[in-house]
């Protein structure tokens, strides 16, 4: 029986979802990553081919970060980031609960039991619930196109 460490990965990586795996546990971490006050003028918004593109508040905290721009991609490097796009641009104050995760619903009960069943032996708390939270949505996005096959 392999152990769920060496499955995760290929899991996440067959449904397309690793990077969203990445920038998930980026957002949660971003506040211990960098502390005040980088913190306070940047939001990871999103990740693409390993490049993490950071919104930035200020002209001048834009100007700052693009000469860090190489400690950034270093103290990332650990989540599959190869390079840091900074741009300017508003970071809400509720942009960062927003990203903590809308629950999605619909799920039958046997999807409901199989993500379960996927997700029971993690024993990190983090890892399960972020496990959880992209399985739901890769459930979701799949009931969507069956709805949508059913309709044609």
């Amino acid at each position: 029986m392999e152990k769920i460490g060496q499955v995760l990965p290929a899991l996440l990586n067959n449904f397309g979802i690793e990077e969203a795996v990445s920038l998930k546990f980026l957002r949660k971490r971003w506040d211990d990553l960098f502390g005040c006050p980088v913190k306070e003028h940047t939001f990871p918004k999103d990740l693409k081919n390993g490049v993490l593109y950071v919104v930035v508040n200020s002209h001048v905290w834009l100007s700052q970060l693009i000469l860090l721009k190489d400690e950034f991609v270093k103290k990332l490097h650990i989540y599959g980031i190869k390079d840091v796009e900074f741009c300017f641009g508003r970071i809400y104050r509720n942009q960062k609960e927003k990203s903590k995760e809308k629950e999605i619903t619909g799920l039958s009960q046997e999807q409901q039991e199989w993500m379960e069943d996927i997700t029971k032996n993690i024993k990190d708390e983090e890892i399960r619930t972020t496990a959880e939270a992209l399985i739901k949505k890769y459930l979701f996005f799949i009931n969507q196109i069956k709805s949508r096959q059913n309709k044609n």
